[in-house]
């Protein structure tokens, strides 16, 4: 028996899929793997399209500062616009990143230690905050979120003598709590990761998003 995430014998998530798939027994578990598969899937469509926006940055990025060089404010705005909107979708992209994470983490502990029932509600309500993130941006992403909350729900309605009816609303503040986290996070790692506009044209672009916003 190989060590687990916290370096204990217990059984790895691993050697429990294994035993399950030998017998029929467990089935609440197996229906909380399936999810937790489908959320290091999304996890891996997200790490693609941050990887693409970044390459898509990089390269109009480089446009402004060449149309700044030949004067040409005209393109120069234009491009900066193009780069604000997909660095607006990268924070976004990346606070669903660091929230699933989070989940993710939360959802193998409960399969390799187990715990009540209640415990996979927060990751329920991560996962239902998240798809309407990543809805507009990417519907591969969402289908698989979608696909572990069905799992998820229904590994809860299996067990539903054990949660009884104390699934309240401090459940959801936990969720909130999560994601307010991830956006933490994510601002943080967007001043580290992406080069700052020339300064007029940032501050122009900031003022149009002021007007856009409600």
């Amino acid at each position: 028996m190989t060590s687990s995430l916290f370096g204990s014998n217990e059984p790895t998530i691993g050697e429990k899929i294994k035993s399950w798939f030998k017998n029929d027994r467990e089935p609440i578990e197996k229906k909380a793997i399936i999810a937790h598969y489908r959320v290091k899937t999304a996890l891996g469509r997200i790490t693609n399209y941050l990887d693409k926006l970044n390459q898509r940055d990089r390269e109009l990025f480089q446009r402004v500062v060449e149309a700044l060089i030949k004067r040409d404010e005209r393109k120069a705005k234009m491009y900066a616009k193009e780069v604000s909107e997909i660095r607006k979708v990268a924070k976004q992209l990346l606070t669903v990143q660091y929230a699933l994470e989070h989940a993710a983490l939360k959802l193998e502990t409960f399969l390799i230690y187990g715990g009540a029932m209640r415990e996979i509600q927060p990751i329920i309500g991560v996962m239902k905050e998240a798809i309407g993130i990543v809805k507009q941006y990417a519907p591969d992403i969402w289908i698989d979120l979608q696909y572990a909350i069905r799992e998820l729900e229904a590994s809860m309605s299996a067990g539903i003598a054990d949660i009884s009816t104390e699934l309240d609303v401090g459940l959801d503040a936990e969720a909130r709590k999560i994601f307010e986290e991830a956006k933490i996070m994510a601002e943080q790692k967007m001043k580290e990761h992406y080069a700052e506009l020339p300064k007029l044209l940032a501050e122009e672009e900031a003022e149009k998003a002021g007007e856009a916003s409600p």
